[in-house]
C-alpha cells in the first residue's frame, strides 16, 4: 500500500479559471470549468504541500446534516467537496455515514463500503481499499475468554439486530440509547455498567451491546479495557496507521494512471452507482502531488475516463447525485440538492 501521492499526466483538458490562486502560494491552486472526455467538469486542484486537509463532519458529530457551505466555514476551508454516501433518505435525527472517516486523527466512523482516501499528518495522501475489524481486550489479554469484538463505531443501531458498538466523544455527551447493557471504559478502565443512555468519557468510550449479553457477561467494573483496529483480511494496516484525515466512499475510478472500474466487486449493489448516468463528484491524486476535487455528470465508468483527463493516477468517486457538490472561495461552484453528512475540506497551510 502506498501513501505518498503518486503522480499523474499533464492536465489534459481546457482551463477556464473563476478564481485567482492563493495569495501566499500563487501556483498551489488552479480552479475552473472544462470540457473532459465530452463531459462539462467543474474542478479544484490543489498541490497538497501547500495546504491542510480535513475531513469536515456535519455539526462536528457522525450521523447529523448540514450543508455544504455551514461544514466549509466552520472549519475555515476555502474549498469544499462532498464526502461518502451516508443515509440521506427519511426524516431519522441521526444518519448514518455509509463509509470510514477519520477526522483530527481519531476514528469517527467505521465503515465497510467502498475504498478510503487517507492523509497522514505531512499529506502523503493515497487511495485503498481497507477493510477493518474492531478487536478487543480486557486486562491486556486479546485472547479467549478476555477478548471482545465490535462491529461499529458511533453508528447508530438501526432495527432489531443485534450490535456490539463503540460510541466516542465525537458521539456526543452521551449515548442516548436503552435497550442493552452499555460498558464505560474512561482512561483504560471500566468504570460503570448501566443498561440506559450512558455519559461518553472524554478520554474514554462507551460499549453498547444490544442482543449480545453473552459477549458483555465477562465485563467488569474496575477491569481493564482497549480496543485496536485491524484489517479485516488480515494484512497489516501499513501506512493507513499514520491516517491523520480520511474519507470512504467509492468506487474506485483509476489505479495506477488506468481504469478499474468494478463496483459490484466493492460491495456496491444500487443500479445508481452500477450503470445509471447521474451527478457525479470526482476526488483524485496526480502523481506530482495534486489533490483533484471535481464533479461532472455520466456513468461511474464515464467518470473514470474524466478523472484521467484531470491528471489523476488514482481516483474515486465520492458521494453522488443530490448530495453532488462544490464549494470555493465563499461560493458554489456546483450547489448540491441536500444538506450533508460529511465533506473533503482544504484550508489554508
Amino acid at each position: 500500500m502506498r501513501l505518498r501521492a503518486l503522480v499523474a499526466p499533464a492536465l489534459a483538458c481546457a482551463l477556464v479559471s473563476f478564481a485567482a490562486p492563493l495569495r501566499a502560494e500563487p501556483s498551489a491552486v488552479v480552479a475552473g470549468h472544462a470540457v473532459v472526455a465530452g463531459h462539462a467538469v467543474a474542478f479544484v486542484k490543489v498541490r497538497l504541500g501547500a495546504v491542510r486537509i480535513r475531513i469536515g463532519l456535519a455539526g462536528g458529530r457522525p450521523g447529523h446534516v448540514e450543508p455544504l457551505a455551514e461544514i466549509a466555514r466552520r472549519f475555515g476551508a476555502f474549498a469544499a467537496i462532498d464526502g461518502g454516501a451516508f443515509e440521506a433518505y427519511g426524516n431519522d435525527v441521526v444518519r448514518n455515514p455509509n463509509h470510514t472517516l477519520i477526522s483530527g486523527g481519531d476514528l469517527t466512523f467505521k465503515g465497510d463500503l467502498g475504498d478510503v482516501l487517507y492523509f497522514d499528518a505531512d499529506n502523503n495522501a493515497a487511495i485503498d481499499r481497507i477493510p477493518l475489524r474492531i478487536e478487543g481486550a480486557l486486562d491486556g489479554s486479546y485472547g479467549w475468554p478476555n477478548n471482545w469484538f465490535a462491529y461499529w463505531i458511533n453508528r447508530y443501531p438501526r432495527g432489531p439486530s443485534n450490535t456490539i458498538t463503540i460510541f466516542t466523544p465525537a458521539w456526543g455527551e452521551r449515548t442516548g440509547l436503552s435497550g442493552g447493557p452499555q460498558m464505560q471504559v474512561a482512561d483504560g478502565v471500566v468504570t460503570a455498567i448501566n443498561d440506559s443512555s450512558t455519559i461518553i468519557p472524554r478520554h474514554g468510550y462507551v460499549i453498547y451491546f444490544r442482543g449480545e449479553r453473552a459477549a458483555a457477561s465477562h465485563f467488569r467494573v474496575g477491569r481493564r479495557a482497549e480496543y485496536r483496529i485491524v484489517r479485516g483480511d488480515g494484512l497489516p494496516l501499513g501506512a493507513f496507521a499514520r491516517a491523520r484525515e480520511a474519507i470512504g466512499s467509492g468506487p474506485r475510478l483509476v489505479t495506477d494512471g488506468r481504469v478499474t472500474v468494478d463496483p459490484a466487486a466493492e460491495g456496491f449493489r444500487d443500479p445508481k452507482i452500477l450503470v445509471a448516468s447521474a451527478a457525479r463528484s470526482i476526488v483524485g491524486l496526480s502523481r506530482d502531488g495534486w489533490l483533484i476535487m471535481a464533479t461532472s455528470s455520466g456513468t461511474t465508468r464515464q467518470m473514470a475516463d474524466v478523472a484521467l483527463g484531470l491528471g489523476a493516477y488514482q481516483a474515486m468517486l465520492l458521494d453522488g447525485g443530490a448530495s453532488s457538490g462544490l464549494w470555493y472561495r465563499g461560493r458554489y461552484v456546483t450547489v448540491p440538492g441536500r444538506p450533508l453528512s460529511n465533506a473533503l475540506l482544504v484550508l489554508p497551510h
